[in-house]
């Protein structure tokens, strides 16, 4: 068996565990999923937020969303951020990315259509985030970024409880826009 394999048989088993409604199975696989686990037992965290009703198990999955180290986490934080109904969750993968330092500066689009579309909790953390990339950023990124508040601000005549937060937003772009060469 390749190392490789056996890294697979322990995430396989893992998420095993993590699908389990025993507390101490739960317990021992939060615990495991720490020094052995990768980013494919990210959704089965997110289940776990959701769904379990034991406070320890629901605050230990959140912190290690909290304490990601690997990029590779990013598009499974980002699936989760454009796919979940829950805005609680998303607003915790929003923090999860400020927390974590990821640099995920051509992923602003995501970050703008969360704070567009999500709460005012949302928008705030996708703000964070946005003012704390650093780059190089690309022309692209940020002007599909723009075209999303554009359409937002045209579409939302009234000054909602989000609107300071976007138009920083969208004063923030205009910055790293002017640092493209």
């Amino acid at each position: 068996m390749t190392t490789n394999d056996k890294n697979n048989k322990i995430v396989e088993d893992l998420l095993l565990d993590l699908a389990s409604n025993d507390p101490k199975t739960l317990t021992s696989a939060l615990k495991r999923v720490r020094s052995k686990g990768n980013e494919k037992v990210i959704p089965a965290l997110f289940k776990l937020i959701e769904k379990n009703e034991e406070e320890s198990i629901v605050e230990e999955s959140k912190n290690i969303i909290l304490e990601l180290k690997s990029t590779a986490a990013i598009p499974y934080l980002l699936k989760e951020l454009e796919t979940n109904k829950n805005s609680s969750t998303r607003e915790l993968v929003l923090n999860s990315f400020w927390q974590t330092g990821f640099n995920a500066h051509e992923h602003m689009d995501k970050f703008v259509k969360a704070a567009t579309k999500g709460t005012f909790m949302e928008a705030f953390e996708a703000y964070t985030i946005i003012d704390n990339l650093e780059g190089p950023f690309e022309e692209e990124s940020i002007m599909e970024a723009q075209l999303i508040l554009k359409s937002h601000f045209s579409e939302n005549h009234d000054e909602d409880e989000k609107f300071e937060i976007l138009k920083n937003i969208a004063k923030q772009l205009a910055n790293y826009e002017l640092t493209i060469q």
